[in-house]
């Protein structure tokens, strides 16, 4: 359903319904007062026949003519009307009056059947004669729906016209949406102009803001999406690169001279592998499937963390003591690559005769966790502190022979964000860094 068609059928029920509700109020008014009105033109009538009558009669003994002519000049137009002494005797008639049963007939207003036909009845008696004027019941409803019609059909006009009205109205108010429409529509794909909200109505205007933030986050998307891009095709040759060029000298090599140059070869798949492997944990850690939240002990992936790195590194991690387990509220898989990934950083850039450190605590004010990997490296610089955390920034790249694939810290900052953490580096006393990781989690549970 169109907005323009749900906009009228809304707005033109609204109305539709208050115009019921008027016209029958109305109308309900009109036929009570017409029904009074009627009643009042039988008294009214039957009062001026007794009056006209009392006169005639003075000249005693009144004729039949003297009675008729009183009743003519005072009975109304379509009333039946009577008169007849209080012995039963018809003075004059005039009309088809119910006479059957006038004489009966109480004092004032009835409505009584007689001879299949329902009839309106006022009896007005004095001391000598009795007055009944009477409409039919059939003909009072029949001029009562003749007005009900004349009074109900300007409002039948004026809901079909409204309805009109308000769909040409609304029609020109939504314009603005039309020229919108065919705005956007008629512009280039790459187009990332924001739209001007100054030529739209000001209702508008969050729509069009939010839209232009909307181009805003799109055309930032894209760009990282081609920046990492171009990034991971220079990242990836290099290593290939290195293999291609170590098995051509194995090709060319014989004797000794074949086995150094495959494991350069090898050792350029291994570097291959692990950015392989980071890019996939990085387009793994921006998955919307990964959003959905759970609950892991964090005891248990430091663990699992530790018993992932390289069999000859692991005397160098040192896990701090803790008496209580703490839960996490990330998925499992992404809180281990994240500490896996900060261990390799600090197991790479520390000395190889210090230790690299774990320690853990709960921040029951906050209800969080604060997980801390501590090393000796040598720190960053005030240019390194900005750069850190950019895919494909490497802080070693003027290093030779350096493995790293600069996506570690990244993946690390895109999982701790993603789930409400914060990561924070921290210059340590001596020398070295501290990486906080401050986390959501649950109250820690003491070890049994």
């Amino acid at each position: 359903m169109s907005l323009r068609l749900r906009v009228v059928m809304l707005t033109g029920l609204a109305l539709l319904l208050l115009w019921a509700g008027a016209a029958t109020w109305m109308l309900s008014g009109i036929q009570t007062k017409l029904e009074h009105t009627l009643d009042g033109r039988l008294a009214m009538s039957a009062r001026m026949v007794a009056g006209l009558v009392s006169r005639t009669s003075l000249d005693i003994p009144a004729s039949a003519v003297q009675f008729d002519h009183a009743l003519k000049s005072a009975a109304h137009e379509g009333i039946a009307c009577e008169v007849r002494t209080m012995q039963g005797e018809v003075l004059s008639r005039r009309g088809e009056p119910p006479t059957n049963s006038a004489a009966r007939l109480p004092t004032g207003f009835s409505t009584k059947v007689v001879a299949g036909t329902e009839w309106r009845i006022y009896v007005l008696r004095d001391d000598a004669y009795q007055v009944t004027t009477a409409d039919r019941i059939d003909e009072r409803s029949d001029l009562t729906d003749r007005m009900l019609v004349a009074a109900g059909l300007p409002f039948l006009i004026a809901v079909i016209g409204g309805l009109g009205v308000l769909w040409i109205g609304i029609s020109r108010g939504l314009a603005p949406l039309t020229r919108l429409s065919q705005e956007l529509t008629s512009r280039d794909a790459d187009s990332v102009v924001p739209v001007d909200a100054a030529h739209y109505p000001t209702e508008l205007e969050p729509m069009l803001q939010s839209l232009n933030a909307l181009v805003a986050r799109l055309v930032k998307t894209v760009n990282n999406q081609r920046t990492f891009t171009d990034a991971a095709a220079h990242e990836l040759r290099t290593p290939l690169t290195i293999i291609d060029t170590h098995l051509q000298v194995a090709r060319q090599s014989t004797g000794d001279a074949v086995a150094p140059a495959l494991d350069n070869a090898q050792h350029g798949v291994r570097r291959l592998r692990h950015t392989l492997d980071q890019m996939l944990a990085l387009v793994r850690a921006d998955s919307p499937d990964m959003l959905e939240q759970s609950s892991v002990s964090l005891a248990d992936v430091l663990a699992d963390s530790v018993l992932a790195v390289a069999p000859q590194q692991r005397s160098r991690i040192e896990l701090g003591d803790h008496g209580e387990d703490i839960t996490v509220a990330m998925p499992r898989p992404l809180l281990q690559t994240a500490v896996k990934n900060l261990l390799d950083n600090a197991l790479r850039y520390s000395p190889v005769d210090t230790k690299v450190a774990l320690r853990m605590s709960w921040d029951k004010d906050r209800r969080r966790c604060l997980l801390s990997v501590l090393d000796r490296g040598p720190g960053l610089s005030a240019d390194q502190a900005e750069q850190i955390g950019r895919r494909f920034w490497r802080g070693d790249h003027e290093r030779a022979g350096a493995e790293g694939s600069g996506l570690g810290i990244s993946i690390v900052r895109t999982i701790v964000e993603r789930f409400g953490g914060r990561l924070e580096f921290v210059a340590r006393d001596g020398g070295g860094l501290e990486v906080l990781l401050d986390l959501p989690a649950h109250a820690p549970t003491l070890p049994p």
